[in-house]
């Protein structure tokens, strides 16, 4: 089983959407990220670790509150496993290494 991560960007004003409509509903397409592992393990999640991206809609809606929930300037994601969310020590965890793996892109 994986670890998803749900990546709506960061609270920024340059930040930008992806919207389209399906079935006359507006959608935004998110980043999905893929962490081959499981909450109990994800203190050893490395460069090693084997990750798979992915776009998923979401609800319009509930991507803006997801950026407009979090500070400004910060990234904004939910962490889930096997559906449901994780607790807040692993989604610290994960929210890291998502934020290393994005600013090693973003510097690249």
């Amino acid at each position: 089983m994986a670890i998803k991560v749900i990546w709506f960007g960061k609270n920024d004003p340059n930040t930008t959407l992806n919207i389209i409509q399906r079935n006359g509903k507006k959608v935004a397409l998110v980043t999905v990220m893929n962490i081959e592992t499981i909450s109990k393990n994800v203190a050893k999640i490395d460069s090693e670790t084997a990750v798979s991206f992915a776009i998923e809609e979401v609800p319009l809606a509930a991507a803006r509150k997801m950026l407009a929930d979090v500070e400004p300037g910060e990234p904004a994601f939910i962490v889930l496993e096997y559906g449901k969310p994780v607790d807040d020590a692993v989604a610290q965890v994960v929210g890291e290494f998502v934020r290393r793996c994005v600013n090693s892109v973003q510097a690249a």
